[in-house]
């Protein structure tokens, strides 16, 4: 014959494999999500890696316009100077020589010291 007892350790197992079993299924459950949280994270951050580095050509390529851009700008300032200075020495070449001479004279000085 079963005692009290007994009952009370069947009922008190059963319901400890019922938890053990509950506790199963929320592991499962954890890993389950927790494994497309993974999947969702690396979607997310490959399409940002990705994002990031066209945003980072573009920029690149907008930096190289804008410098060559500039470049062209200089060089086309230089060479209207320069036919600038053609011209007023073509004018005046008698000041011409005198501004050179006392630019000369000025670098030597300089260059003494």
């Amino acid at each position: 014959m079963a005692t009290t007892t007994d009952k009370e350790m069947s009922e008190n197992l059963d319901k400890l494999r019922a938890d053990i079993a509950a506790l199963s299924a929320t592991v499962k459950t954890l890993v389950s999500d927790t494994s497309g949280i993974q999947s969702t994270l690396k979607k997310k951050f490959d399409e940002t890696t990705q994002q990031a580095s066209s945003m980072g050509e573009r920029i690149i390529k907008d930096a190289t316009g804008m410098g060559n851009d500039a470049l062209a700008a200089a060089a086309k300032q230089a060479s209207s100077t320069i036919d600038e200075v053609e011209v007023k020495i073509t004018k005046n070449p008698f000041a011409s020589v005198l501004i050179a001479l006392g630019v000369g004279f000025a670098v030597g000085l300089l260059n003494r010291r």
